[in-house]
């Protein structure tokens, strides 16, 4: 998958003065969260490996946050994918998709867009003494 503007978004949030940065990674590492925090809860429960596999990970300074449906192994993976988007070959029969990742980001993209925007305001006001 290409991610259009991707360079040009880490240049922007590499440019962002310290104070910026400081409100918008506190946005960013709390609806990350949160996010896990849903997923888990639609994730199904057959033997809770797929919940236990949740995880949040954080880089560029916590500019960037992501929920993980699984670890980087190629079996687990393979289940979180099969899960998610369902299987409609294989040595195992068709699965219908049962997406907890995907709904929980559309759930919550509202939510973040507008933390996002506050944050930033809130630095804005910050900067400017009120």
């Amino acid at each position: 998958m290409k991610i259009m503007g991707a360079k040009k978004l880490a240049k922007e949030l590499r440019q962002l003065p310290d104070s910026v940065r400081v409100h918008v990674s506190k946005a960013i590492k709390r609806n990350t969260e949160q996010g896990a925090k849903i997923a888990r809860t639609l994730a199904p429960i057959d033997t809770g490996e797929l919940k236990n596999w949740i995880f949040t990970q954080y880089s560029n300074d916590g500019m960037t946050g992501s929920v993980e449906a699984a670890p980087p192994k190629k079996e687990a993976q393979m289940k979180a994918m099969a899960v998610e988007f369902g299987r409609s070959k294989g040595d195992r029969g068709t699965t219908e998709p049962n997406s907890y990742i995907r709904t929980a980001r559309s759930f919550l993209a509202k939510k973040f867009k507008s933390s996002i925007k506050s944050a930033l305001r809130k630095a804005a006001r910050e900067a400017t003494n009120g």
